[in-house]
């Protein structure tokens, strides 16, 4: 008798440990279904503005606004990836109030030195689940 009291004490644990397991991690999952769709990266290249920046002087303040447009997600980052950048003048971007615009970037300051000074500014977009576009484009700034 009291073995048949343990295998029936036994059988109900059982079944409360089995109850309290589904509780917890739910019913089987069906299996997970494989996308039928790829994403594909934007063949939209980006339109760098303008096509070439002015000329600055020793000493006089300097501005030249950087435009990156046909992009189909807003700009991440705008650096100068190749030469430098007269001494005393810096690229900003973001811009400090860009407001809904992240497509733009600004060259500003003092220029310090007389040379030319070649660079590339590259740029590259915010991207979901593939690469984002990508463009550069070789400025040369003469500094009088």
């Amino acid at each position: 008798m009291k073995q048949k009291s343990l295998r029936a004490l036994s059988a109900g644990f059982m079944v409360m440990i089995s109850l309290a397991c589904f509780t917890i991690t739910g019913p089987a999952a069906a299996p997970t279904p494989t996308s039928d769709y790829i994403f594909t990266p934007s063949t939209v290249v980006l339109k760098i503005e303008p096509a070439s920046l002015p000329d600055g002087e020793v000493g006089a303040a300097y501005e030249a606004e950087i435009r990156v447009s046909d992009a189909v997600t807003p700009v991440n980052s705008m650096s100068v990836s190749d030469g430098t950048l007269p001494p005393g003048l810096e690229l900003e971007f973001p811009l400090e109030d860009p407001g809904d615009d992240r497509n733009r970037a600004m060259i500003r300051g003092i220029p310090e030195e007389a040379g030319t000074y070649t660079f590339t500014v590259s740029v590259s977009c915010f991207a979901t689940m593939v690469s984002g576009q990508t463009g550069q484009r070789e400025y040369v700034i003469v500094v009088k």
